[in-house]
């Protein structure tokens, strides 16, 4: 248990590497986020309906600015400005996603996100953005599907990729079909939001409970995908998967400071062969000690047969617990906005 304890603290102080006092709210966004639609009008219009394509990035980032609009109400009694939304997850993952490379097409056969021209353009054949897929498109169907957002299914149609069709879904129906637990959960997220009755940490759980559940189905079903990628890719995807599930239970808030300053341990590009961590040069030392950590974990995980996360589950589960985490959390927060701020 004090290994898994240690491990939490580091990743508290992950989370808040980087941080100071930023007063432009903007500054913030994921990228290209001002370019992306801010309502469903945005988006090109063919045969009547509104059409949405999920692998073009600022189509796929649309999804998400338009599920923050149209929360922003709900979201007021937790901050200013709607940045202490917890949607903000979700974007900002995304948008370290395509910063890193990682949306590109790793196979080399198309220009996919590796040229200029080509920039925006989101690969089916990632693995990283075919698991984000469930989630943007389920999560947002899923909002649409509980009236949050004021939208009809009929309003808007999705696209397919240019491959492998049949291994996603594109409507309310046919993915309350395929995957009707996970749109269940989102939409009991989506619903409970709006309840004048709903508090921060219980909404905080139904939110990771809808995560966890959208990567079920697709960090298994695209595992062939791993042949593009280095060995220590593959290993780093195996690890952070790992990880989700320590960071489920301690739920951690994902406002918009907190998710922009949590990028900063990730790793910002693709990890090669030649990767050594911690001896990474063109990472920051943060970086590279949180890889450790990820591998750490996931050792531990593996030889305790999971054990390690039924335990850490089970501290979790007591309130006072949870709570004490997350103060460490705001101290490691306080602690490096003052260190970062009397070296400068």
């Amino acid at each position: 248990m004090a290994v898994l304890a240690s491990w939490g603290w580091v990743l508290a102080g992950c989370f808040s590497a980087a941080v100071a006092e930023i007063s432009n709210i903007s500054s913030l966004y994921p990228p290209l986020w001002e370019d992306s639609p801010e309502q469903i009008s945005d988006y090109r219009m063919e045969d009547g309906k509104y059409v949405i394509n999920p692998w073009v990035f600022t189509n796929r980032m649309g999804m998400y600015r338009i599920l923050l609009n149209e929360t922003a109400t709900y979201s007021e009694r937790y901050g200013l400005e709607n940045e202490q939304s917890f949607l903000w997850g979700l974007p900002t993952m995304l948008g370290w996603q395509y910063e890193t490379g990682r949306l590109a097409d790793p196979t080399g056969m198309t220009d996919f996100g590796n040229k200029p021209e080509a920039s925006l353009c989101i690969s089916v054949d990632s693995w990283w953005a075919d698991v984000n897929y469930y989630l943007s498109v389920l999560p947002f169907l899923a909002a649409v599907d509980s009236g949050i957002t004021g939208l009809s299914p009929n309003q808007f149609t999705i696209l397919p990729p240019p491959k492998d069709q049949m291994r996603f879904c594109y409507n309310v129906s046919g993915c309350r079909s395929a995957f009707p637990e996970t749109m269940d959960m989102w939409k009991d997220f989506f619903q409970y939001m709006q309840l004048p009755s709903s508090d921060s940490d219980s909404l905080l759980k139904k939110l990771w409970d809808a995560h966890n559940s959208s990567l079920e189905y697709p960090i298994h079903a695209f595992v062939d995908r791993y042949h593009y990628y280095s060995d220590k890719e593959k290993k780093f995807v195996q690890n952070w998967v790992n990880a989700i599930y320590y960071l489920t239970a301690v739920r951690l808030p994902t406002t918009l400071n907190r998710s922009h300053s949590f990028q900063s341990c990730l790793p910002p590009r693709i990890l090669i062969d030649a990767d050594i961590a911690p001896f990474i040069p063109d990472f920051t030392p943060v970086q590279n000690k949180v890889q450790i950590a990820l591998k750490l974990l996931a050792y531990i995980d593996r030889i305790s047969g999971s054990l390690s996360l039924t335990l850490w589950e089970s501290l979790m589960n007591i309130n006072l617990a949870r709570e004490l985490f997350l103060k460490v959390f705001e101290w490691f927060l306080g602690s490096l906005k003052h260190n970062m701020f009397s070296e400068l």
